[in-house]
């Protein structure tokens, strides 16, 4: 919603339908105020519903906020946000303004082939639409659309890997601030989640460990403190090991151990962490450019990797991670021993020597 050029009048252009070969039906509106304008766009909206059949259905963006509000679409903050973030990055700006009888598959197509590079995010966006459009027909404001038709683009490299050893180099040569140096390196040192660092007091850090009782989510931008950590598991103490004991110094005499930049009294808000990450990332990458990608979950699976590599046993590993069993370390081992077994290579090249043998036989 801006003023229009060289006027003090508020100019908002909004989509009202389609013409039968689909192309989208915009309109410029105007009002002297912003009240003045969004009733003028309500009036169009109601004018457009009357006169072309549509007064039984609703704006996608409208009953999307609506879903999102209600508290049984959701289970989890976590959760609330994912969906908060797909439909307000991702869908309200390419469908907010269609009434949902006018959306078709094709729209919805066309939303995820946009961000083909981006599975993850393809994936959350046909599970929010899944979940809002099932809601929408039970009310019966939304035809019938099979969001499982859409096709997802192919998978790329996700987070489940390690650092790569350029970025692990780079990790003791870049050029951080002492908080940026500080929190990176704690990832990499304890492979603590990102919420649990984020969450921690100076009084967290002892002689040889760093104590896991909370965690940081948030809510838009708004940091919320949870009591416990993700689960009762995560409770936990983790080593720190001797290379890292900067960090207890760095921990003298603070309350919050990364606090927001303009107020040292508050834990980071989302914006403000998004900042902090990506100056640790472009610092990382002067010397290695992949760094760019990095999150910090990547650093927490490049924990679990080293403890494979320790030989520290699966319940032991699970411990350290926060998990409440074996499973998800269980998975990580297994992919690990397939690159480190190479079973396929192998059996390759045992038969290729029987065989070779036999010939000279």
């Amino acid at each position: 919603m801006k003023k229009k050029k060289g006027t003090n009048v508020y100019e908002k252009k909004i989509t009202l339908g389609r013409d039968p070969d689909g192309t989208p039906i915009r309109k410029s509106i105007t009002g002297r105020t912003q009240t003045e304008l969004n009733q003028r766009i309500e009036d169009a909206r109601q004018k457009w519903m009357i006169t072309h059949d549509v007064s039984n259905s609703i704006l996608f963006s409208t009953f999307a906020e609506r879903w999102l509000l209600n508290n049984k679409a959701v289970r989890s903050l976590n959760t609330k946000q994912m969906y908060q973030n797909i439909i307000y990055k991702h869908l309200i700006p390419e469908i907010g303004d269609l009434y949902f009888s006018e959306i078709t598959l094709t729209d919805l197509q066309r939303i995820i082939n946009n961000r083909a590079s981006h599975y993850n995010t393809c994936n959350k966006i046909k599970l929010t639409l899944k979940q809002i459009f099932e809601s929408a027909m039970d009310e019966g404001l939304a035809k019938d659309i099979k969001i499982k038709a859409l096709v997802l683009p192919p998978k790329t490299v996700n987070e489940k890997r390690p650092l790569t050893k350029q970025e692990t180099a780079a990790l003791f040569t870049a050029k951080f601030t002492e908080e940026q140096e500080m929190f990176v390196k704690l990832l990499y040192f304890t492979g603590i989640r990102r919420e649990e660092a984020l969450a921690l007091k100076g009084s967290d850090i002892g002689p040889d460990s760093v104590r896991i009782e909370k965690a940081l989510v948030f809510d838009r931008n708004d940091a919320i403190m949870k009591d416990t950590p993700k689960t009762s598991a995560s409770r936990r103490s983790v080593p720190v090991p001797d290379s890292f004991s900067a960090i207890k110094e760095y921990a003298k005499d603070k309350d919050i151990l990364f606090p927001m930049t303009t107020d040292r009294t508050k834990y980071m808000s989302q914006s403000s962490y998004v900042k902090f990450w990506r100056g640790i990332t472009k610092a990382m990458a002067a010397a290695a450019p992949t760094a760019e990608e990095l999150t910090a979950h990547i650093f927490r699976h490049n924990y679990a990797t080293m403890l494979y590599y320790s030989n520290i046993s699966l319940k032991k590993a699970a411990q350290l991670l926060g998990h409440e069993g074996t499973q998800m370390i269980m998975q990580i081992y297994a992919h690990l021993d397939d690159e480190q077994e190479k079973a396929a290579e192998k059996l390759n090249n045992i038969f290729r020597n029987v065989e070779n043998l036999s010939n000279v036989i």
